[in-house]
Order: C-alpha cells, then sequence, then structure tokens
C-alpha cells in the first residue's frame, strides 16, 4: 500500500477515537505500526486541547535519559545528539535515526587484539563469526591502522514506543543481550584455543607414532 494513502487512512480512523480508545493505543503499543501510535498519542493531546509538551525527539531523548538514569548509568550527551554512559563496565553510546523511530544501541571497543598477532586475529575473528550466528547483537570489528589493533564493537536497535514502559523493557533486554556477547565471544575464543592445543597435541602424537 502506497505509504502516503496508508498515513491518510490512519488519520481518518484516528479522528473517529475518542480520547480513551487514543490513550489506550498509547498505553498499549505492541502490536500497533510505530507511527500509527505516535499520530495517535498526538491526537490524544489535540483532543484535551493541550499544546503537545515537547518535539517528538526530545521526547524520545528525555525518555532514554530518565531510564539510564534510573538504571545508575552516568550519561553525557555530545553536540550531536548523541548519548554515551557506561553499564557494568561497558561504555555505550545511543544514536536515533533521522525520524525517530529506531533507537541505535553501540557497544563501543570493548575489546583490542594486537594486529602483529596473526594467531590472535584468525581466532578472534572466527569467534565473532561464531558469535553472530548465536546472537541478537550484531558483532563487527573494525582494524586500527595507527593504533595496530582490531577494535571491537557490537551494535544492536530497538524501535521506539511512546510508552516508557515498553522502551524500559526494550532497553534493558538489549544492554543485556549486548553485555552478554562478550560472553559469548571469550566462550568461542576459548573453544578455539582447545581446539588449536588439541590439534597440536594429535599432531605431536602422529608424529611420534611415524
Amino acid at each position: 500500500m502506497d505509504k502516503n494513502k496508508r498515513q491518510r487512512e490512519w488519520e481518518d480512523a484516528l479522528n473517529l477515537m475518542t480520547e480513551e480508545e487514543l490513550q489506550f493505543i498509547r498505553e498499549h503499543p505492541v502490536g500497533y505500526y510505530q507511527n500509527f501510535v505516535k499520530m495517535a498519542t498526538k491526537k490524544a493531546w489535540e483532543i484535551i486541547d493541550d499544546p503537545y509538551p515537547i518535539p517528538e525527539n526530545e521526547a524520545v531523548k528525555n525518555a532514554i535519559l530518565h531510564i539510564l538514569g534510573e538504571m545508575g548509568c552516568q550519561c553525557e550527551i555530545d553536540e550531536d545528539d548523541e548519548i554515551f554512559f557506561c553499564c557494568q563496565g561497558a561504555e555505550f553510546s545511543i544514536r536515533f535515526d533521522e525520524e525517530f523511530e529506531y533507537i541505535k544501541i553501540v557497544d563501543n571497543s570493548w575489546k583490542k587484539v594486537n594486529l602483529n598477532d596473526s594467531e590472535a586475529v584468525l581466532k578472534m575473528t572466527l569467534a565473532i563469526n561464531r558469535a553472530n550466528i548465536w546472537n541478537n547483537v550484531t558483532i563487527v570489528y573494525i582494524i586500527d591502522k595507527e593504533e595496530e589493533v582490531l577494535d571491537i564493537f557490537s551494535s544492536s536497535s530497538i524501535p521506539y514506543f511512546p510508552n516508557m514502559t515498553y522502551l524500559k523493557k526494550f532497553l534493558h533486554n538489549k544492554l543485556v543481550e549486548m553485555l552478554s556477547s562478550h560472553d559469548l565471544v571469550n566462550r568461542f575464543l576459548q573453544e578455539e584455543k582447545e581446539f588449536a592445543i588439541n590439534e597440536s597435541f594429535s599432531q605431536i602424537q602422529s608424529h611420534e607414532a611415524n
């Protein structure tokens, strides 16, 4: 369906709803399109004849900062409105898309591998590839030639819901997933080491037998 046509149909449907029906959509957003929930929220403010309190982008940022504050995270905001914070020793940043439909979470530089250690680099890339298969978080590595390291990052996104309860749940669960990805990569790294040790031992035994 054409995007503009669908939006007009949503507007027509919302115009027929009562304040209670609009608030119900706002408070129970699961199952609705995100844009539809946003339109219902703004329509509810129009019905009660009260100006929409703050722009949507400010509402998103304030909600995120409030949730992170409840979680005990110290936050900073840079000139690009990117939020930086620490959680359980890991450094994160949060970025928003232009329409504030999705919240991008980045787990910044949580591991480094010396590029001169080719064996360690190979094991790390294998561990990351395995972890990406089993994980809901995308783990990436960047070659930093200046520091001569393989720099490891993680990233993921969550949809923005105006309802604070759902937003808090999504954000909390995603941070848990991202922190768990550290353990997953480390576990696969250990398996790679054990495999290398066992393979070397087998080669020694084979050589002695000959």
